[in-house]
This record gives structure tokens, C-alpha cells and sequence, in this order.
């Protein structure tokens, strides 16, 4: 890599992965072009353990089994759990969207699963909303099935579930 290319930190354009940039865009060409993509796809997180000091961007997530290491968002093929693409979370101090429905979108065209409709994405209750359902049918034709976590909030978003935990006398 050339460096004097590299931008500087707060610059725009500035890449905390420039140095690899290149290896990682060869991983996922490789990937791509090895796999045949499925009907059900799968978006999740994992942690790359790693605790030296030379990466700025290490997260630290107490309830996570791996507690410190690289964050990486990742879509792959449900029922063969194959890598389809990932980003790898380098922090807020990017200039990407972080929302859940934005790394979605990015995941999905990433890895080039645009072109065929009827696919159905399972998520976890972070990324799954109503948005993001919307999103996906309005744009892709995609269906979304994915676990939620309800809670007494009282203020909702018009995007969220409309329902709240039981009450005990509910329960009861």
C-alpha cells in the first residue's frame, strides 16, 4: 500500500482499515464468486478477540463472551452458515450511517443479493423493526423474520411494536 496516499484521521475520505483495505476487498471477491446464494439469509454480529493496543477501534462489551476485540457486522447464508460479506465496526468516527436498518442495507448490497426477490432475512432484536421489515419488502421484496425484545416503554417510536409485556395481573 502506497501511504502516502492515506488520509488523516478526521479528513474526509479517511479509512481506519487502509492499510488492509485491499486484502479484505480480495477476501470478498473470492467469496462472492465461490457461493451460490440461498433463499434465507442471516445478518448478526460477532467480536474478533484481540487485545493488543496497535488497533484504535477495539470495543469493549462486558456481556459479550469475547470481551474485547474487533467488532464486525456479517450477513451469511442461513442454512449453510457461509460468510455471503461483513464491515468491520471501526467506530463512530466514520462517516457511515450506523443505524440498524443502514448496516442492513449495506450488508445486502455488499454482497450483491439485490438482484433476486423473495429472499427472507432473519435477524436478532436489534436489528429487527417494522422500518427495516418496510424497507426490505418496499425495496427488495424481502420478507423479515427476526426475535424482539418487548419493554414497558412508554414513549414508541410509529416504527416500533405495538404491544407491551404482560402485566402480572395479566400474567396471572
Amino acid at each position: 500500500v502506497d501511504n502516502s496516499k492515506r488520509k488523516k484521521s478526521g479528513e474526509h475520505g479517511y479509512d481506519a482499515l487502509f492499510n488492509i483495505r485491499a486484502v479484505l476487498d480480495l477476501l470478498m471477491k473470492g467469496i462472492l464468486l465461490a457461493w451460490v446464494y440461498g433463499e434465507f439469509c442471516t445478518i448478526g454480529e460477532s467480536t474478533i478477540k484481540y487485545m493488543g493496543r496497535a488497533v484504535s477501534y477495539v470495543q469493549y462489551m462486558k456481556a459479550k463472551p469475547i470481551k474485547h476485540g474487533i467488532k464486525v457486522f456479517a450477513v451469511c447464508c442461513a442454512k449453510s452458515a457461509v460468510l455471503l460479506y461483513f464491515i468491520v465496526y471501526v467506530g463512530n468516527e466514520s462517516t457511515k450511517d450506523n443505524t440498524a436498518l443502514a448496516i442492513c442495507d449495506q450488508l445486502i448490497v455488499g454482497a450483491g443479493l439485490t438482484l433476486q426477490r423473495g429472499r427472507t432475512l432473519f435477524t436478532n432484536n436489534y436489528y429487527t423493526s417494522i422500518k427495516l421489515a418496510n424497507h426490505l419488502f418496499e425495496k427488495y421484496r424481502w420478507s423479515l423474520m427476526g426475535t424482539i425484545k418487548s419493554t414497558d416503554k412508554k414513549s414508541r417510536a410509529d416504527e416500533d411494536f405495538p404491544f407491551l409485556k404482560l402485566s402480572n395481573g395479566a400474567r396471572d
